[in-house]
């Protein structure tokens, strides 16, 4: 084992053995930074440069720090997506016990039970019973955030370029 997996082993489990409230206040602020950082750097910029807003706003340097942070966070989201059937149990009582059927709810036999279907792009994890009933681990939210993060990192890639094409006073 190399000295960074021993690293992030240790920080692992450090984060898992924090009290919920606090991991949650850890986690909401790294995922802050980044946000923060740009945002004062913007500011720093048309405050003691004295560079105009818009000027500053499209700076190669802001430009490409949103648009690694957007791609960041993409990456995050889609790992939430696909870590999403990662299961401790047999995957036909994992499907069972995400889609509610222990709980009391009437549901199909664990016998009539087809398998898990995965598609990386966009990302499903779909539980299939012989039926017909479906069910989707992958929560509904991660694939239009995900799409939408990576369009904001294009967006924020060409924002500069265009604005150049159009108002030729930014070049």
């Amino acid at each position: 084992m190399t000295a960074m997996s021993s690293a992030l082993f240790k920080l692992l489990a450090l984060v898992l053995m924090l009290p919920p409230g606090l991991t949650v206040k850890i986690v909401a602020l790294v995922l802050l930074l980044p946000p923060a950082f740009i945002l004062v750097r913007l500011l720093w910029r048309v405050r003691k440069r004295r560079t105009p807003f818009r000027e500053a706003l499209l700076s190669p340097g802001i430009v490409a720090s949103v648009a690694l942070t957007c791609i960041g966070y993409a990456a995050i989201d889609y790992a939430i997506g696909f870590f999403s059937d990662f299961y401790i149990l047999d995957p036909d009582q994992m499907c069972a016990s995400q889609a509610g059927f222990y709980s009391g709810r009437p549901g199909p036999s664990d016998k009539s039970w087809l398998g898990i279907s995965d598609e990386l792009f966009p990302l499903h994890h779909t539980c299939r019973w012989a039926d017909g009933t479906i069910y989707e681990l992958v929560p509904g939210w991660v694939n239009p955030l995900f799409y939408t993060l990576l369009a904001m990192a294009w967006a924020a890639l060409l924002a500069r370029p265009l604005a150049t094409l159009f108002s030729p006073r930014l070049a």
